[in-house]
């Protein structure tokens, strides 16, 4: 129980950092993104760079049956959002991919799941 607790407060501490970048047109320094890299890696099992080559429904199904199903997802889209923001702008393909994914993960969050974000929603509304 202690151990779901403090992987849920690592989840939602992360995202709302990663929100508060975001909607405040922030970069995260290389190194603060180094720290939030390692803590996503150890979460979500697996490499952010590894989530450039898939898409919603893969990232979703792939937490299946999880009990923090939707705080790994809600973190995969958060940490896509943030790859695009970050990249440079010749590489408008991949931007575009990552956010369309990653807005798409948001909205099943808010469907499907059953907490309430006003973080979440000002991201899909600044998606949309």
């Amino acid at each position: 129980m202690i151990k779901q607790d403090y992987l849920i407060r690592m989840i939602l501490e992360i995202i709302t950092l990663i929100a508060n970048a975001l909607l405040n047109k922030q970069k995260i320094r290389p190194q603060q993104w180094v720290e939030y890299d390692c803590l996503t890696r150890q979460i979500l099992g697996i490499a952010s760079e590894d989530l450039k080559e898939m898409n919603a429904e893969e990232i979703i199904a792939r937490y299946e049956g999880d009990a923090n199903r939707m705080g790994k997802i809600e973190l995969a889209a958060m940490t896509m959002l943030k790859m695009g923001d970050e990249m440079d702008s010749e590489d408008l393909v991949m931007k575009s991919k990552l956010r369309q994914e990653a807005r798409a993960m948001l909205r099943f969050v808010q469907e499907k799941g059953d907490t309430f974000s006003v973080q979440r929603i000002a991201i899909l509304n600044l998606l949309d």
